[in-house]
């Protein structure tokens, strides 16, 4: 199952998607695995109770950069923040060729991908372009190449994986983009994308789109539409799952 995740900020999507089957591989761009050690339910109950059969791989820099304002019209320059993001996208394609091979990590098998978060993910991928083209702001043919990379590679390649069986799930965790529609004037929710037209169409391209909501101290998910946002299941799942875990799920 491809589920993509989407909600607020602090809602409780990345602690939501850690309850999925283990062994989960949690491919952590945001820094955010902390919670799933910590967030426990009203009883004071571990919602995560079997997070060490998760194995989280860091994403994020560690770099400190310099504040550089350089800007150029000619020439070719590496700005300075990009030059960590070949190495994490090697990493991610290390990770997808291991578990296209064999379902495995550096030996291990796995159940579940966590990808945390697509918001983040897609950042790296502007600092890929501008890092391989050495330029410093995306250009109108850049976004071709990224509507390239999501729609003929990246989500093509996660439904190759769990269509040959190596994997059972992998869940995208995204954020909530919002925009006015300059015909009809109405305010539009959609995923976050590498850009807002390639958000509206992401949740076309999964099994299941969701939101999560938080309502009092409960994590909830949204399966059908919800407000402004349009969520979805080809499952036909009952709207909302609450709590929002694989258990209650099943």
């Amino acid at each position: 199952m491809l589920v993509l995740l989407c909600g607020d900020y602090k809602v409780g999507k990345t602690v939501s998607a850690c309850t999925f089957p283990k062994p989960l591989l949690f491919e952590d761009w945001d820094n955010g695995f902390l919670s799933v050690k910590n967030a426990r339910d009203q009883k004071g109950q571990l919602i995560v109770p079997d997070n060490d059969q998760i194995t989280p791989i860091s994403f994020h820099s560690e770099k400190v950069f310099p504040l550089d304002f350089t800007t150029l019209m000619d020439g070719k320059f590496i700005p300075e923040f990009t030059k960590d993001s070949p190495r994490l996208m090697q990493l991610h394609n290390n990770i997808l060729s291991s578990l296209a091979k064999d379902g495995t990590y550096e030996g291990k098998p796995y159940k579940t991908l966590v990808i945390d978060s697509c918001t983040t993910m897609f950042n790296v991928w502007d600092q890929m372009i501008l890092n391989m083209n050495k330029v410093t702001h995306l250009r109108v043919q850049d976004y071709g190449t990224l509507e390239n990379v999501l729609f003929s590679q990246f989500i093509p390649s996660l439904k190759t994986l769990l269509a040959t069986g190596k994997l059972e799930h992998i869940i995208l965790i995204d954020h909530i983009a919002m925009e006015k529609d300059e015909l009809s004037g109405m305010i539009l929710e959609h995923p976050v994308g590498p850009s807002k037209p390639m958000g509206r169409l992401l949740g076309l391209t999964v099994d299941e789109i969701w939101r999560q909501e938080q309502q009092g101290s409960d994590y909830v998910w949204r399966t059908r539409r919800a407000g402004l946002f349009q969520a979805g299941s080809r499952l036909a799942l009952p709207d909302p799952v609450k709590p929002a875990t694989f258990q209650q799920l099943e």
